[in-house]
This record gives C-alpha cells, sequence and structure tokens, in this order.
C-alpha cells in the first residue's frame, strides 16, 4: 500500500470451503481488492476467480506472490499445509492472515512465527471465535474479576461424521483436536490468560479407521494450567448425520464465585420442515444482502486495521503459540500413552509489525 487510505491487495492461498470464504469476504470489501487466488487444484481457483470477478488465478503461491504481488495473504490451506505458503508469503514481503490451527508442530510454528519477526510482518491467526460477542463477554466478566480465579472448564464440540467422511479429502492428516479442540484451547486459554503446563489424553479410533480414515474419532484431554485450574476438552467426529445441527458443542466455566455455561449447540433459533430439525449457527457467519457477517467477518477486519496501523493482532502467532504446543502435547500422549509436560512460557519471536 502507498498510503493508508489505499486499497489493500489482498491474495487468497487455498479455495477450499474456507478459503472461498476469504474470497468472498475480501471481493466484497470497499477498502480493499482481491487480486489473486491460488489453488493446488486450479478448476478450483479459476472458479473462486471467475465467481469474484478476482484477475489472477494460480497453481501455486509461489505463482500467485510473482504474479501480483499482493499486500497482505489469507492462507486457508488444510491443517497440515500452512507452513510453506506462509513462508513463502512472509518471504514475499506480505502480511498473512493463516486459518487455525498456526501449525501441527511447535517446530513448524516457530518456524513462520520468527519468520514473521524477521520480516516485520504481521502474522495472525484466524481464532475467529474470540470474535463472538458471547465469548468476549465471558473473557471481560473474568477479567472484572466477576467469576472469581478460574478453576476449571470443561469443553465439547463435535461434528457431524459428514466433516471427515464427505467435507474433509484429508480428514486422516488431521483429527478432531486439530480440527475442533484448537477453537477451545484457544478460548479457555484467552479466558484463564494462562499456559497449559500439562496434559493427558485418550481417544478412540474405531468407525473412521473402518471407513479407511486413519485418524481418532474421539479424543478426550485433561488439561491442567499452570496457574493450577483443571480443564477438560472433548472433541468428536462421529455424530450421526442425522443430528439437527453441523456441530454440537458447549463449554462450562467453573470459578471461585460464579459459573458460565454456555451452549453453543442451540443459538436460539430452530427450523422444522417436513423432513427435518436444525439449528442455524449465526454468530460464527451469517448472511445479510449478499455480504457475510458474524465473528468470521470482525477477526478478518482485525487483521485488516492491524496491517494499516502496524499493531500486533489479538491472535498473533506469537500470541497462540500455546494452542499449538498444547495440541501437539495432546497428540504425543495420545501416542504414548502417558501425561506430557510443557514449557510454561515456550520461547518464541516477538511480533514486529
Amino acid at each position: 500500500m502507498s498510503a493508508e487510505s489505499a486499497k489493500l491487495r489482498v491474495g487468497v492461498v487455498g479455495c477450499g470451503l474456507l478459503g472461498q470464504r476469504h474470497a468472498r469476504f475480501w471481493a466484497q470489501q470497499d477498502d480493499a481488492e482481491l487480486v489473486g487466488v491460488a489453488d493446488a487444484r486450479i478448476e478450483r481457483a479459476e472458479d473462486v476467480a471467475t465467481q469474484w470477478s478476482v484477475p489472477r488465478a494460480c497453481r501455486s503461491v509461489e505463482e500467485l506472490m510473482d504474479s501480483v504481488r499482493p499486500d497482505a495473504v489469507s492462507v486457508a490451506t488444510p491443517d497440515f499445509a500452512h507452513r510453506e505458503p506462509v513462508l513463502i508469503a512472509l518471504a514475499a514481503g506480505a502480511d498473512v492472515l493463516v486459518e487455525k490451527p498456526l501449525a501441527m508442530s511447535s517446530a513448524d510454528a516457530r518456524a513462520v512465527i520468527d519468520a514473521a519477526a524477521q520480516a516485520r510482518r504481521v502474522l495472525m491467526v484466524n481464532h475467529s471465535m474470540r470474535w463472538i460477542p458471547r465469548f468476549a463477554s465471558v473473557k471481560q466478566s473474568i477479567a472484572n474479576g466477576e467469576l472469581g480465579e478460574l478453576l476449571a472448564a470443561h469443553s465439547f464440540k463435535a461434528d457431524r461424521i459428514y466433516v471427515p467422511t464427505q467435507m474433509l479429502t484429508w480428514a486422516s492428516q488431521s483429527s478432531p483436536a486439530y480440527f475442533l479442540t484448537a477453537h477451545d484451547l484457544d478460548l479457555v486459554r484467552w479466558f484463564a490468560d494462562d499456559e497449559v503446563a500439562e496434559v493427558y489424553a485418550q481417544g478412540t479410533r474405531r468407525i473412521l479407521v473402518a471407513r479407511g480414515i486413519d485418524t481418532f474419532d474421539v479424543v478426550q484431554a485433561s488439561v491442567r494450567f499452570a496457574g493450577g485450574a483443571l480443564a477438560t476438552f472433548e472433541a468428536s467426529w462421529v455424530h450421526p448425520n442425522t443430528y439437527p445441527s453441523f456441530t454440537d458443542d458447549y463449554m462450562h466455566l467453573i470459578g471461585s464465585q460464579g459459573v458460565v455455561y454456555l451452549d453453543r449447540g442451540r443459538e436460539t433459533m430452530e427450523i422444522f420442515d417436513e423432513q427435518t430439525v436444525s439449528h442455524p449457527k449465526l454468530s460464527t457467519v451469517y448472511e445479510h444482502e449478499g455480504r457475510i457477517y458474524g465473528s468470521f467477518r470482525h477477526a478478518l477486519e482485525h487483521f485488516m486495521t492491524c496491517v494499516r496501523s502496524r499493531a500486533e493482532p489479538l491472535t498473533s502467532g506469537a500470541r497462540v503459540f500455546g494452542v499449538v504446543a498444547a495440541l501437539e502435547a495432546i497428540h504425543q500422549s495420545l501416542a504414548t500413552g502417558r501425561p506430557v509436560a510443557l514449557a510454561l512460557r515456550p520461547s518464541v519471536s516477538v511480533q514486529r509489525a
């Protein structure tokens, strides 16, 4: 950008379900311009480019960076494929917004955080649930001392089996913990303002393995925070496709002076037709007059504000490194059957935008 008033020139890498949403957001912003999209499946990139009148559809992030030189890039590749496009975009001088989780290993997370610090670029992870008003209200209540000290938390999050069997072609390279628990680990760390000190995890592998998908059906992780708070995170990928909500989830927080219960499976609205009952979730994404709103939009607007002001995002790579470290420890515990201790304050580079 040559001036603060200039449009932010943005590229999108990965044109799957979330990548299409990123492309739609950027294409509809008055102060941004979607200048290119990239996907290894070029037909997907071409479809998105046609839909939103994008001037360039590319096969790779390298081609995108070389051909249009965007100011910023949204990386919406699969969970396991974040490191390389983020590093390439940062090296080319772009600020980067990457879908959660930042990475699937601490080593990869450190690599991209260090690269952003060295390049003096903004690196934000799209933990968009922080922008849901109810969660922001819980954070404020805890910060104000209304709930006292956080003692314990329990979160449950589940997808219909459609997600690992039909929606994601790469489910065997991820897990319900990486795909779902990442959200709630970030939220509870944020609520507690603390880091995970130890985890112990168990999981089942029957239903999906029988369908040829080599990953966990259910993962349950018991977590102890450095300050002493306890938490349990459960994630499942095997709810039947007849379940009325695409995602079923709730969170229970116990403080020394109060309790919070968040039923996120039903957001007050129920729709009944002749065949089904559904519970649409409107807090993350909803549509009005052809545009998308909700916490997804607020998170991307926050990224745009940080790019323009050169401020560190609330969910910068450095700030959410602990989510990746805890997820990695969960999977180490699943593999060994033993508790795994974490460094209380992992050493990562401070982001300098």
